[in-house]
């Protein structure tokens, strides 16, 4: 009867063995595939940053061009103001 027992221990000790083992490699697929997903969200804010970068040279362009509108409109504000000036001087009544 002892034997009898001790298999039966034995075999519900493989059996363990066995569940154990599988729970490892269920984990360890699950960690690869958590990795894999944190590889991915890094590529894509490697990808995001790459794009920032290539629109920020975009943007600077763009502010540098508004700046100089600005102050060619000024300039031209100026230029219509004497010639208005000019003109008001020159104008003869008969």
């Amino acid at each position: 009867r002892q034997s009898s027992e001790e298999g039966v221990r034995w075999q519900m000790q493989i059996q363990e063995d066995r569940i154990n083992e599988e729970i490892m490699r269920e984990r360890e697929e699950e960690i690869r595939n958590i990795h894999k997903g944190m590889h991915t969200v890094n590529e894509i804010y490697k990808d995001l940053a790459h794009l920032v970068d290539n629109q920020q040279e975009g943007v600077d362009q763009i502010e540098n061009q508004m700046e100089n509108a600005k102050d060619n409109t000024a300039s031209g504000l100026k230029h219509i103001e004497k010639a208005n000036e000019a003109s008001s001087s020159q104008c003869v009544i008969s």
